[in-house]
């Protein structure tokens, strides 16, 4: 994502752009969102096999195969695809992120409201930087590291601006 691509509110400014050098094909949320897929894919497989459903059976059996399959392959598959098309953008008060398989939609949050992020080291020098749920997660950077340092500082320097100043207790 360039500078010229980011919808900027007033005042603000462009701290890093940037986009996924790695994308990993699964996260750790796959570990059991695929094995529960692929059972309901065989559960589903087994009984179009030997129970041969008919009508309202055999419609809601193929759209457990399917769910199953989706879970077990098809959720890392579109995941890995979808890394390939999305931006990042750190800028003086959001995090935004610009991502989509089909449709590029763009997700931000503000930096004021976030906790210290956390990143996950990655191969190849690279890493994941999250902030928890809810929030927008940067997947597969290059320089993580320093990217961290960057977002620790500019989440401090925004909750810094919307903190109300502070009294003075001496003027009495």
């Amino acid at each position: 994502m360039s500078a010229g691509e980011i919808d900027l509110l007033p005042g603000e400014r462009v701290l890093w752009a940037g986009e996924p050098v790695q994308r990993p094909l699964y996260v750790a949320a796959d570990g059991v969102i695929a094995p529960a897929g692929l059972v309901l894919a065989a559960a589903a497989l087994w009984f179009l096999l030997v129970k041969e459903p008919t009508g309202a059976a055999l419609v809601a059996t193929v759209v457990v195969l399917v769910v199953g399959c989706y879970g077990a392959v098809g959720r890392s598959v579109v995941r890995y695809l979808a890394l390939g098309r999305t931006t990042y953008a750190v800028t003086d008060s959001r995090i935004i992120a610009r991502s989509g398989l089909f449709r590029q939609k763009e997700r931000a949050s503000e930096l004021a409201g976030l906790p210290a992020p956390v990143l996950k080291p990655g191969p190849s020098r690279t890493g994941t930087i999250g902030f928890g749920p809810g929030t927008v997660t940067l997947f597969g950077i290059g320089e993580p590291k320093r990217v961290r340092d960057l977002l620790t500082k500019a989440i401090d320097e925004a909750k810094a601006r919307q903190a109300p100043p502070e009294q003075d207790s001496s003027a009495a």
